[in-house]
């Protein structure tokens, strides 16, 4: 089993992060031996963390809360790993996606079992506020008009649901391809759009 620094709580109590990085790694073995979380309850996944349902239900809340908590610091930690200069346009030297595919072929021990076995919406809402801070970093760096809120939404709805996707179909694959290749993929399909969105965000675009 993959014991990353992501498991760990970033901030907090060293006896709280200690006990939410149990429950982390306990929910991502049971994930990882080919249960779906649907499956999993409060009790079991408590019982092989070695705490009480008392315990978990203050550190976590629920079996799903979990989830969210590994996946939006995994997230969060990729974006962070963005130097501002790969946010620079043009985009499609294909770098920014090559960083960030890197880095999720870093995690697949994490990823894999999350992705295959836990409900698209937990991927997926924790990926577009990821993708929404390192939007938000692009427009500072380009000195970029701001998108209404309409345009923001369908872009991070479109770029969040697409890196759930994509990360579905490589991991189905068992990471054939070379995260490279699935960068210049994504980069083929989105870069160009992405930009040009960014840059007529006022409408005159």
């Amino acid at each position: 089993m993959n014991t990353s620094p992501v498991l760990v709580p970033a901030t907090g109590d060293l006896r709280i992060r200690r006990t939410v990085a149990a429950i982390r790694r306990a929910l991502l073995a049971l994930l990882d031996e080919g249960r779906d979380l649907e499956t999993l309850t409060v009790s079991e996944l408590a019982g092989r963390a070695g705490v009480t349902r008392k315990t978990f239900y203050a550190r976590c809340g629920s079996v799903e809360g979990v989830v969210r908590g590994i996946v939006g610091e995994l997230f969060a930690e990729i974006g962070a790993g963005v130097d501002d200069e790969l946010l620079r346009f043009p985009l499609t030297d294909g770098a920014l996606s090559r960083c960030v595919f890197a880095a999720y072929d870093a995690r697949r021990g994490e990823l894999a079992p999350l992705v295959r076995h836990c409900p698209a919406a937990l991927i997926v809402e924790p990926a577009r506020a990821a993708v929404g801070e390192l939007l938000d970093r692009a427009l500072v760096v380009n000195d970029a008009p701001v998108p209404d809120d309409a345009r923001r939404a369908y872009l991070l709805g479109v770029l969040a649901s697409v890196a759930h996707g994509v990360l579905s179909v490589w991991v189905q694959r068992d990471f054939a391809e070379a995260p490279e290749t699935v960068a210049d993929l994504v980069d083929t399909l989105l870069a160009t759009g992405v930009e040009r969105l960014l840059l007529g965000a006022d409408g005159t675009g």
